[in-house]
């Protein structure tokens, strides 16, 4: 009997202090977590940890630049608090584990959904450190308030699981119908929204996976100009992988249909592939985007560091001979189909002969097919040719004050005659072809040589 009474003593007292030691635990981990949101771009303002025996309570503080202005180089700054309300373990509300998290976000103080939304956001972390983090927005209605318009909100559901050092993470979401209202008149309609996505650390640090995001409808409808867009079955998917020391990956654009008014335009694809990418240098790349993702810079500032960065990898980058491919471009308009595809490649192509076009033409190897309506084909020519006739009137009007602009009808009748010209050169030379209602081309690069339907077109090369 005493026996089972020190067993019951011991049991007890390591329920009762399991907690505590558990505690230090959890707020490493707690930790880790806060660090992904800086690897994502938001800046830590302040964090306020208070740990107990049996539980803790967090608040930190974010920061969230957003690029504002026409050429986004101011930006504005966006303010919110996550409060965490930590159960310890091993025995927690939840069940066993190490620990149970229950979160809100606030901003500005107010809570950023409604007080009596009873939305949830819980985090269960097991035993093995391994954790899962469920969303559950429910379905409401909210009123018009200003220039908000009315909406029907049909709830959303999420879940994130993740291993202890967060180098495997899974995602999934869920939101049926989201639709905004003016005047019981739609103004937008979002339906069947998912994402799927898993990533995971390989050997090289790399953090590598897949994923795909999908929207069964969207609906816009202008206020102004009453023309309505309607598009059908989007989806973007992507994957990156891994095979010796190089990483190859691809992200794939589809859309059943868009309709804008009476035109119709799809179904429509394009996927795009990078291969041969050296592992250890897009390890570097990652590093170094993380650390400015964590600066919070304005985008022209952003866009500089991650250019100063690519300039910085590049010679390393080429040394795995990388290829840049459109495995699939096909749209259908109502004129025609659009299709192509195409394939680069840089063998032996070093870094410090970037500069010399005759290196660079030799190094490339490259093939491409190409299609198109004509009628689409006339129009895009057209265009082209405005833009560069308006350009040369603007120019000898600045040189001559005196000379005239020609008129809308006039500048449309100097463009017309120009194209036929420049489509009977390009016919007769078969830089394209045409059959039927649509134009084709197919260009090939080797050697230094570049072919176009089977001819071999000189490339200018500039002086040494």
């Amino acid at each position: 009997m005493k026996r089972f009474l020190a067993l019951f003593v011991l049991l007890g007292a390591g329920l009762l202090g399991a907690p505590g030691i558990i505690g230090y635990q959890v707020e490493t981990y707690y930790q880790g977590m806060v660090s992904q949101f800086t690897k994502a771009g938001l800046e830590i303002v302040s964090q306020d940890y208070n740990r107990g025996w049996f539980g803790a309570e967090s608040e930190t503080q974010f920061l969230l630049k957003l690029p504002v202005g026409p050429d986004r180089t101011e930006t504005e700054e966006f303010r919110f608090t996550v409060i965490s309300h930590i159960d310890h373990g091993p025995l927690t509300g939840d069940g066993i584990g190490l620990a149970t998290i229950k979160s809100e976000i606030n901003s500005d103080g107010e809570a950023i959904l409604p007080k009596d939304y009873q939305a949830e956001i819980n985090t269960l972390i097991d035993i093995s450190g391994q954790g899962v983090t469920r969303v559950h927005l429910p379905a409401t209605q909210f009123e018009a308030e200003g220039d908000r318009p009315a909406g029907h909100f049909e709830g959303m559901d999420g879940e994130m699981q993740f291993d202890s050092a967060f180098e495997q993470i899974t995602m999934q979401l869920s939101l049926p119908a989201l639709t905004l209202t003016e005047n019981s008149e739609p103004l937008l309609e979002v339906k069947g929204v998912t994402l799927h996505s898993n990533s995971h650390k390989g050997v090289s640090g790399l953090m590598l996976g897949g994923g795909e995001f999908s929207i069964d409808r969207i609906a816009v409808q202008d206020r102004e100009s009453g023309t309505r867009i309607e598009m059908a079955q989007l989806g973007i998917d992507a994957e990156s992988r891994a095979e010796a020391d190089a990483v190859s990956a691809y992200v794939r654009y589809r859309l059943e249909k868009v309709q804008v008014d009476d035109q119709t335009y799809g179904p429509a694809e394009l996927k795009v592939g990078l291969g041969n990418l050296p592992a250890s240098v897009l390890l570097q790349i990652q590093t170094s985007v993380e650390e400015i993702n964590a600066q919070q810079l304005s985008d022209e500032k952003k866009g500089m560091a991650l250019l100063s960065v690519l300039m910085g990898n590049a010679s390393g980058l080429l040394k795995g001979d990388p290829i840049v491919t459109i495995d699939k471009l096909s749209v259908q308009t109502p004129d025609g189909l659009i299709a192509g595809k195409l394939s680069v490649q840089a063998v032996g192509l070093e870094w410090k002969e970037i500069t010399n076009a005759s290196a660079v033409l030799n190094k490339l190897v490259g093939d491409a097919a190409f299609q198109m309506p004509e009628k689409l084909f006339r129009m895009l020519l057209l265009q082209k040719v405005q833009t560069e006739l308006l350009r040369q009137f603007e120019q000898r009007q600045l040189l001559s004050p005196d000379s005239e602009m020609p008129t809308a009808e006039q500048l449309d009748e100097m463009s017309q005659s120009v194209v036929e010209q420049q489509l009977v050169v390009m016919l007769g030379q078969e830089f394209i072809v045409k059959e039927g209602d649509s134009i084709f081309t197919n260009a090939k690069l080797a050697d230094g040589l570049l072919s176009v339907n089977g001819k071999t077109i000189p490339l200018p090369v500039q002086p040494q």
